[in-house]
């Protein structure tokens, strides 16, 4: 699999598609913005690591992913934001969904330097298990070396809320197709939030193949 390394100060967007690109450094000069969109088509089992360096000041990155894993399938994820410049922003998000015997791990940092001083960096992962064998696993870290920033994280694992398709049986929707409904609704809060419309549809496309092989 192969190894990318992409340095910009404009305004970029990358596609990440872990069988195809397992490892990738994105350096982020003043004033550029970079989002990547991590995912894997999840019939397979892949590692991957995503590195953003944000080396001049003001610059931005988004990082989304969004992986959907079919039976017995592992995918480990490690992702790296590091603040390297004055008035930097990152903001991660990252979910999967897990259906029989499948596994997400995912470790995730967030490091600013000395020299990152006013860094604003915000890292979340939530995960929802389709079935009883299915796990997944979160492991944020944050290293901060310099004493004006704000850096949060978060991560969640959680399985279909009952209430939630009641409610929807409650108003005549049936439990297949609420079910539906919530798991699209999972997915399209990351999704919605890629510039590339085309290339999020498509990401969408084929996750959705995975879900409906693995017969949701």
């Amino acid at each position: 699999m192969k190894q990318q390394v992409v340095k910009t100060n404009t305004t970029e967007f990358f596609l990440q598609e872990l069988s195809q690109v397992a490892e990738a450094e994105y350096v982020v000069k003043g004033d550029g913005k970079v989002m990547v969109l991590v995912t894997a088509h999840g019939t397979t089992s892949v590692n991957g690591r995503v590195h953003v360096r944000l080396v001049g000041e003001r610059a931005e990155a988004s990082i989304l992913g969004a992986f959907v894993s079919a039976k017995d399938v592992a995918i480990n994820l490690e992702t790296l934001q590091q603040h390297e410049a004055e008035s930097t922003t990152s903001n991660l998000l990252v979910k999967s969904i897990l259906t029989q015997g499948s596994r997400f791990i995912y470790n995730g940092a967030i490091r600013v330097e000395e020299s990152g001083q006013k860094t604003d960096a915000y890292q979340r992962n939530e995960n929802l298990l389709l079935s009883q064998d299915a796990y997944a696993e979160s492991k944020p870290s944050l290293e901060i070396l310099a004493d004006d920033v704000r850096c949060t994280h978060g991560a969640t694992i959680g399985t279909l809320d009952d209430e939630q398709l009641w409610y929807l049986q409650s108003r005549g929707i049936s439990w297949p197709i609420g079910k539906r409904l919530i798991v699209e609704g999972f997915l399209d809060t990351v999704l919605s939030q890629a510039v590339d419309q085309k290339t999020s549809e498509a990401v969408k496309n084929f996750l959705w193949q995975t879900l409906s092989e693995q017969q949701l």
